[in-house]
């Protein structure tokens, strides 16, 4: 899955942005995928899906009896992800447009529910965190992917000065970061699992670096809430803006951006209705969709 933030703004219909998908979202999807330990024939939850970076790698590894839900709210992502599974003749993975807030479980609840990248989407991402769990039959699994520590900032730095020349009043302005910032490094994110009446938890590190390729990472940029620091700019403005960014990106040697995760996976113990998120205030709600950065696919 990738959050639906990214979903809605990337445009993967271009080559750099198939280049993005398989240098970005897929290798977090198929980490989340590979955590979660999913066996032949089990029924899998793929929240806020994108265009199947983790679907795909599910659906393949529960056949040839398991069974995908893969749940999303743009509906140009499941298409592609539709198109994917069709490629590679996977009739055991459905793309549906909905809410994964408002989803309802079948009957005895799902083996495992799969979250790659998506939680910083909802709401409230502890609410939104336990609802899901809420799907999870006893003694199923929960995997869920965050954006590690020190993720995308170099990014969010040189696009910060690459607005500034077209807004001056820009560097008053708090920087883009990770909105789950509190829950960033292994300890943390441990730690937070644990209140969400999980067992066996375990997190994982994953490194990734995505190459410092202008044209790769525009797409990224556009896409995401990056856009709002030039967003109602001219034309013109936005194309200088790029080119600042594609300068800066290559006058600083960057080869690689950090875009590394965290997969955090977790097996329910809780058998009674689950009472209130009892740290649903340890991060703050997010009503609108996360900068950035970083899903899609």
């Amino acid at each position: 899955m990738e959050p639906r933030d990214v979903a809605a703004g990337l445009a993967e219909g271009t080559e750099s942005s198939d280049q993005l998908f398989s240098a970005l979202w897929a290798p977090i999807g198929a980490a989340t995928v590979k955590a979660a330990r999913l066996r032949p024939g089990v029924r899998v939850l793929d929240a806020c899906c994108g265009s199947g970076a983790s679907a795909i790698p599910a659906a393949e590894q529960v056949s040839p009896h398991g069974v995908i839900d893969a749940v999303d709210l743009v509906e140009s992502s499941l298409e592609r992800g539709r198109a994917k599974a069709a490629i590679r003749g996977l009739s055991n993975v459905r793309f549906v447009h909905g809410d994964v807030l408002e989803w309802p479980a079948p009957p005895g609840g799902y083996d495992a529910v799969v979250c790659s990248l998506g939680i910083s989407s909802f709401p409230d991402v502890a609410a939104g965190t336990e609802r899901l769990l809420r799907l999870v039959r006893p003694g199923g699994r929960l995997a869920v992917a965050v954006w590690a520590q020190g993720a995308f900032e170099s990014l969010a730095e040189l696009m910060h000065r690459a607005v500034v020349p077209e807004r001056p009043r820009l560097p008053d302005v708090p920087r883009l970061s990770n909105p789950l910032q509190p829950i960033s490094t292994p300890r943390s994110f441990r730690d937070w699992l644990a209140a969400r009446s999980l067992s066996f938890i375990d997190v994982q590190y994953v490194p990734l670096a995505v190459p410092g390729d202008p044209d790769l990472l525009w797409p990224l940029v556009s896409g995401t809430r990056f856009r709002d620091l030039f967003d109602g700019l001219p034309v013109a403005a936005v194309e200088r803006v790029r080119r600042r960014f594609a300068v800066g990106l290559l006058a600083e040697g960057r080869d690689t951006i950090n875009f590394s995760a965290l997969v955090g996976t977790g097996t329910l113990r809780r058998v009674a209705p689950p009472r209130s998120p009892r740290s649903a205030r340890s991060l703050p709600a997010v009503g609108r969709p996360i900068e950035p950065v970083p899903r899609v696919g």
